[in-house]
């Protein structure tokens, strides 16, 4: 059976943002093989303005579950995590989101993939441009890149390099 190559991004804005991150990593860990992990963004709020700017990454991750075991499995880590999420676009302490499966579209009350904003977030963009610039959008069917670079609206304002190459440590 082969590997399903998903790309999820990575948000927080509550409490020790390196701390949320790497238990986060270490989680999903257990359940696929992160290939790639990009950079760290330091972006602007997206919808709710009155809040604490966002620490927003993304990794590309190989892993035999379904879209919906993933998801699963992604909830729980937030919910182990507390990602005590308020209210949409709020604060928190930790954001998994599934933003492709494959080349999946998927549409139901549960789960939309390809993410249903991605192309709109510039912070969710330009660290999958980090580790795939090239990934044909399934239904937009432009690049990441390409999609990137029409964008009107633009959220991240700091990059936060990793000092080593370690897949956890930021």
């Amino acid at each position: 059976m082969s590997l399903n190559k998903v790309y999820i991004a990575l948000g927080a804005n509550v409490g020790n943002w390196k701390n949320n991150f790497n238990q986060a990593v270490r989680l999903i860990l257990k359940i696929g093989v992160i290939t790639k992990l990009a950079p760290v963004y330091l972006s602007h709020p997206y919808g709710y303005e009155r809040q604490h700017y966002f620490y927003n990454s993304a990794l590309e991750l190989e892993t035999n579950l379904s879209p919906y075991d993933l998801f699963k499995e992604l909830q729980m880590i937030e919910k182990k995590l507390q990602k005590n999420k308020l209210f949409v676009n709020g604060p928190r302490k930790i954001d998994l989101d599934i933003i492709f499966f494959n080349k999946l579209i998927l549409t139901s009350s549960k789960l939309t993939i390809p993410h249903y904003e991605a192309h709109l977030r510039d912070f969710v963009l330009l660290p999958l441009m980090e580790m795939n610039p090239f990934y044909m959008h399934p239904l937009k069917r432009k690049t990441v890149s390409g999609i990137y670079k029409k964008l009107k609206d633009k959220y991240v304002f700091k990059i936060k390099r990793r000092r080593k190459e370690s897949l956890i440590v930021y």
